[in-house]
Parts: structure tokens; C-alpha cells; sequence
């Protein structure tokens, strides 16, 4: 079992995208995303299923195409294998990243880690 910290370090943010790991495991790693007003993630690919959890603020994020706005309390879910993936923030926001790593042969058909 490992306990993992999610307090904020001292309010949101300033810096434009400001990234931290909290976990790093064989098969997952979590992240803290800090976003500042007008901040974000460029488009990245990633082969790994990633769920995205809005702890403060508001977050749109695009995939494949799509895009949806998430605040807190909320979360996105975005599959691995997505070409293109980014997020910004309009606003101070914090974000929880958890990628699950995707098994080789996964990630060569497409198919989701469970």
C-alpha cells in the first residue's frame, strides 16, 4: 500500500503547466497537473489509458477530435491509443493524471489495460 499526497503546495498555480509525480509503478503512474489561467498541455500522443481528474477549477480537454469542458468534481476518460490528446485551462485548475500502462501487445491492437 502507498499513501500518496494530494494537498496543494501553497493555492493554484502561477506557472502556465506545472506537472508532478506522486506514484511510479510498473504498470501505473499518477501525476498532479497544475494549470495555470490560460495554461495547458499541448497536443501529446500516448499509447496508455489516462483518466483525468478535475480536483479544482475547470479543464477542457480535446481527444481524437472531441473536446469536453470538466470542472470539479470531475473526471474524463480517455482510452489509450488516442492519436492526440491535450487539455487547457481558463481558469487556476488541478488535475489528476492516472495512466495505466498499457501491456506491448495492447498497445500494438488497440485494446485497453484491465
Amino acid at each position: 500500500m502507498t499513501r500518496i499526497d494530494l494537498q496543494p503546495a501553497a493555492g493554484l498555480p502561477a506557472q502556465p503547466a506545472a506537472a508532478r509525480v506522486l506514484l511510479e509503478e510498473p504498470h501505473v503512474r499518477i501525476r498532479r497537473i497544475d494549470l495555470a489561467a490560460g495554461g495547458g498541455i499541448p497536443p501529446c500522443r500516448m499509447h496508455d489509458d489516462v483518466v483525468f481528474v478535475v480536483l479544482a477549477g475547470r479543464v477542457r480537454f480535446r481527444s481524437e477530435g472531441d473536446e469536453t469542458v470538466v470542472g470539479a468534481p470531475g473526471a474524463v476518460y480517455v482510452p489509450g491509443g488516442a492519436t492526440e490528446r491535450s487539455m487547457d485551462a481558463p481558469a487556476p485548475s488541478i488535475v489528476l493524471a492516472v495512466q495505466v500502462r498499457r501491456p506491448p501487445e495492447a498497445a500494438e491492437t488497440g485494446g485497453s489495460a484491465r
